[in-house]
């Protein structure tokens, strides 16, 4: 299949009709001043060098070349076109939660980026499956409409974050309701037609921690089931809570608080995602962390039976624009040799002050050769400006709200916090828009510079190492790009607390430009960083040795303590009787003691009571 990407530079062939008009106009005014002088007969005899045919000829080459050349802006693309087929799936819209809780880290290295990670394990084992995308939190949108551009459906959760909805909560029957939606017959489509289009199984998977603020969502997912689409949900968290991480105007890390001053816990509500599947006769599924069951998910969707359904896949197209420009470039010369034979003589270059304007139509087209050598389409260079001007923008929000923070005024905080979400948002737009703008070719080293620049300012610092090193892989990079890149993966690399690979990337930033004096101050700086880590590992390294010398100094003095007691226990069983024993024997004594107490005790008494009285004689019956 062939077709030119900007159709709209064919206009300009127009000019070839009007190019011929005046050709003929003035052909035609040549042969009538020409007869003024004589017979045409005659006049050729006295001018054998010039011929009409030759003329006609180089003209008809002059347009050849203008042919080309605006062919070869049109940038001419082959390919395999529209073709039809059918495949076996089933279609998948996965709604997935975006409010502050899935910030939690209880997985690594929060909830929304585990899932983002495990989902795109899950494209990549796809096959012949549709998906679509919804993300929500106080309400839902389509981000993605039901599609098999796995390549489309991967950039889109790439740049899914917590910033795309400002309407903080978990609104998960709107989600719910939104996918449904999408993947219902639009209302254009008359009853008819919706009876014979294909019946294809549709499933919708919730991706939440199931803190549900609304309480719509159960009815929702029975009213979607009825309808035919089944409702599957992945709990993403724990039951035991976590604290949500903010980051305050000052930079610094602190946790999410209630009115109270509290700090808030969210928690993994998996009744609530139970009681959704059930309702959405589907299943509920625990993440872990590793794969947050999409593995699991993969199972269930195997047992569903899918159907044949016909779709148009479109193929790419790779530019031909050379092949034209190559063309033009020959007929060029061609022109150029049959112009003038005076020109073998050397004497002067006239001849180059009459071909200026070949010339300058030829520089024009070498000039679009590396702009069309980057494979980007216009398309991506719409994303790639339109990243531009959101980046910029984001920067000067970035710097107004570092400037209101250096007056510190305590008014001028809310402004403060604005800006700097508002430049969040647009870092994040901005990494989108670069991300399109590298579809076709992948490594278009402006797009990776600019993501790489976009990552950073959101401080995914890792990713940003990684988008950079891609384009210093890339051959086409002129020495100063590539000692910002290396200056801007020093910065990278230092962030994530990597100070010798921020050194060696700084080193070789400074090897590309050597006047670099912020490059110069940064190796410095990560210098005398690495130098308090190395101190601190000594340091705790040394720690560490002197715990264990002291853990086992205890050991030895209970060892110790063990053998005392186990020689004094021997010693006395040998010499001396047992407690036991001698407890006895001393209750015992005490016993005999009482007793006899209590006799002589008793004798006195009698002895007394005798003296006293005198008793009549009588016999004792005892």
């Amino acid at each position: 299949m062939f077709r030119f990407e900007n159709g709209y530079v064919l206009y300009a062939l127009l000019l070839i009709p009007i190019l011929i008009g005046l050709y003929l106009c003035v052909r035609y005014r040549y042969r009538k001043i020409i007869q003024k002088y004589g017979e045409t007969s005659l006049l050729k005899l006295l001018t054998p060098d010039s011929s009409s045919a030759i003329q006609h000829f180089k003209f008809t080459l002059i347009c050849l070349i203008w042919a080309c050349l605006v062919f070869a802006l049109a940038n001419p693309q082959m390919g395999s076109g529209v073709e039809k087929g059918k495949r076996k799936g089933i279609d998948i819209m996965f709604c997935i939660d975006v409010s502050n809780s899935m910030l939690a880290q209880d997985y690594t290295p929060n909830r929304l980026e585990a899932a983002k990670r495990a989902l795109l394990l899950f494209v990549d084992k796809l096959k012949g499956d549709r998906i679509g995308i919804v993300v929500f939190a106080g309400n839902a949108f389509v981000q993605l409409p039901i599609t098999s551009d796995y390549a489309a459906a991967k950039m889109f959760i790439s740049a899914i974050s917590t910033q795309v909805i400002s309407t903080q909560g978990t609104d998960i029957a709107t989600a719910i309701d939104k996918a449904a939606a999408s993947m219902t017959p639009s209302g254009d489509v008359k009853t008819e037609e919706a009876a014979q289009l294909p019946k294809t199984q549709k499933v919708i998977v919730v991706i939440s921690d199931g803190e549900d603020h609304f309480a719509e969502a159960i009815d929702m997912a029975s009213s979607v089931a009825k309808q035919g689409m089944l409702v599957y949900t992945i709990g993403i968290g724990n039951s035991l809570g976590e604290p949500i991480p903010i980051h305050t105007s000052s930079g610094r890390t602190d946790y999410k608080k209630d009115k109270e001053g509290n700090t808030v816990i969210t928690r993994l509500n998996e009744q609530t995602l139970r009681e959704i599947a059930q309702a959405g006769k589907g299943s509920y599924i625990h993440a872990n962390n590793a794969h947050a069951g999409f593995d699991i998910l993969q199972n269930e969707l195997n047992r569903i039976e899918k159907t044949d359904i016909e779709e148009v896949v479109f193929s790419r197209y790779e530019n031909r624009y050379y092949v034209p420009l190559w063309a033009a470039f020959v007929l060029l010369i061609i022109e150029i040799i049959l112009y003038n034979k005076r020109m073998f003589r050397f004497k002067g270059f006239a001849w180059l002050r009459e071909k200026q304007l070949l010339f300058m139509l030829l520089l024009f087209a070498a000039g679009s050769f590396p702009f069309m050598a980057s494979g980007q389409t216009t398309q991506e260079i719409k994303n790639l400006r339109q990243g531009n001007r959101q980046y910029f923008a984001a920067s000067k929000l970035e710097k107004e709200a570092n400037e209101l923070s250096a007056k510190n005024r305590e008014s001028d905080k809310q402004e403060i916090a604005v800006k700097k979400q508002q430049a969040q948002q647009l870092y994040e737009q901005a990494s989108t828009n670069y991300l399109k703008s590298n579809t076709s070719t992948g490594n278009y080293y402006k797009s990776l510079y600019n993501q790489a620049a976009s990552l950073y300012k959101q401080e995914k610092y890792e990713e940003a190492a990684n988008e950079i090193t891609k384009m210093i892989e890339n051959t086409n990079v002129d020495d100063k790009t590539k000692a910002k890149a290396y200056h801007n993966l020093g910065n990278s690399l230092v962030q994530q607390g990597k100070y010798q690979e921020g050194i060696d990337a700084y080193k070789k930033s400074l090897k590309a430009n050597p006047s670099d004096m912020d490059t110069k101050y940064n190796l410095e700086y990560a210098k005398r960083k690495l130098l308090v880590q190395q101190q601190q590992q000594q340091q705790q390294q040394q720690n560490d040795g002197k715990d264990k010398q002291q853990q086992q100094q205890q050991q030895q003095g209970q060892q110790q303590q063990q053998q005392n007691q186990e020689e004094q226990n021997k010693n006395g069983q040998q010499g001396q009787a047992s407690p036991e024993n001698r407890n006895r024997q001393d209750t015992k004594r005490e016993l005999d003691a009482l007793q006899m107490n209590e006799r002589k005790t008793q004798e006195k008494v009698n002895r007394t009571e005798n003296q006293q009285t005198r008793p009549a004689k009588q016999e004792k019956d005892w």
